[in-house]
């Protein structure tokens, strides 16, 4: 989720259970992993679920990430630039399987349609609406309209009326003529926030991007991620290809919400849980350690998500599922995305910002958490990054 931006850098997310082996020898396995790509992008161009799912389970994939974790087990047993050689392969291996397994459950609900085969030119705010519907299944749609029903009416009266402000005025007539939302409360506004609503407001295909991303049960927020760090890192674009009217739609709604008066938050300090797993863990601390020790850059592909209540970093609260370190970020643009959150999640204050920002490495401590799960307190590493652009 985040990489080091003076080397080739990166670090991960998510995969649980690994093993080991021996190392073997590159020149085979990687061109395995150039074939996997190679056959990701034929897969993408097509479109079939059958086939991607077939990549999913193939003996390809497999072998390529038991190579991942043969090299992890390497860096682990190594010094110097071999083991950084190995965990960069691990990191990699782990990113490309990630992206490709989160994409398997996209189309599941979206019909992708690669940017090679989209128009050149610059989508305009309604074109790019109607090619996000026009990818969306009726029944996906339905469930986030049905989600963001329970939603608005969990808010309480100041919130609705900002969730209300914040909508394109044809869509709040739409929602209101259907009866998810209750349009009274528009006009308190101004009086709540304390000035006038002057931006547009969002569109459907950005609300929808929006609760996809934020959504509990969908997970949807992996493919956009995973697809970003993929292509930042090690090249791979099929997989952001696919899903770049997606992404186009999310990354505007995010840009209209920062400049909202009551969602924006200008410079505003966010924690941030890192999650480790066997194979990107050796790259991702020895990434953090450089950018720290040489006051280095950090940069963020994919959408930067964090708390901005240091009690909800998922380092606090997803502690067993491996978010060990935390970092504590100075974001110099994100918006309040809570009241957003279908209502398993609300109550997380989660900021949301745009893609690509970057970060130097200014401080790194130990800090001690409570472990609820075991009512004990532990350490855990905490790296302070401000913003740089």
């Amino acid at each position: 989720m985040l990489r080091l931006s003076r080397r080739t850098g990166d670090s991960r997310r998510y995969q649980p259970h690994r093993h080991h082996h021996s190392p073997t020898t590159r020149g085979g396995e990687e061109s395995q992993i150039s074939t996997l790509k190679m056959r990701i992008r034929e897969v993408a161009r097509t479109g079939s679920k059958t086939d991607l799912l077939a990549l999913r389970n193939s003996d390809l994939y497999q072998e390529c990430y038991e190579w991942g974790r043969r090299q992890a087990v390497a860096a682990s047993q190594m010094v110097g630039g071999s083991q950084l050689s190995s965990a960069r392969n691990a990191a990699a291996i782990h990113t490309i399987c990630y992206a490709l397994d989160a994409y398997a459950g996209f189309v599941e609900r979206y019909t992708p349609a690669p940017a090679a085969n989209m128009p050149h030119k610059q989508l305009s705010h309604s074109q790019l609406e109607q090619a996000f519907l026009s990818q969306i299944s009726p029944a996906h749609r339905n469930n986030l309209i049905n989600q963001f029903h329970a939603t608005f009416h969990a808010n309480n009266d100041e919130r609705q009326a900002a969730l209300l402000s914040a909508l394109d005025p044809q869509l709040r007539a739409k929602l209101s003529a259907s009866g998810v939302i209750r349009s009274g409360n528009t006009a308190k506004l101004p009086q709540l926030a304390g000035t006038d609503v002057k931006q547009p407001g969002i569109n459907e295909a950005e609300l929808l991007a929006l609760l996809d991303y934020l959504s509990s049960a969908t997970g949807t927020f992996n493919v956009v991620n995973g697809a970003a760090m993929a292509l930042s890192y090690y090249g791979e674009t099929s997989l952001q290809s696919c899903i770049h009217v997606f992404s186009m739609a999310l990354s505007s709604g995010i840009h209209k919400l920062c400049e909202h008066p009551w969602f924006g938050r200008p410079d505003i300090v966010v924690y941030k849980g890192i999650r480790l797993s066997t194979l990107d863990e050796p790259f991702r601390i020895a990434m953090l350690n450089e950018a720290y020790q040489r006051k280095g850059l950090v940069s963020f592909p994919s959408v930067l998500s964090a708390s901005c209540d240091p009690n909800n970093s998922y380092a606090r609260t997803k502690l067993s599922e491996g978010y060990s370190i935390e970092c504590m970020i100075t974001m110099r643009r994100g918006f309040y995305a809570d009241p957003f959150h279908d209502t398993q999640t609300m109550g997380e204050h989660e900021i949301l910002g745009p893609a690509g920002q970057r970060f130097r490495v200014v401080d790194k401590d130990m800090i001690e958490i409570g472990n609820p799960e075991f009512g004990s307190r532990v350490e855990i590493e905490r790296y302070k990054m401000d913003p740089v652009n």
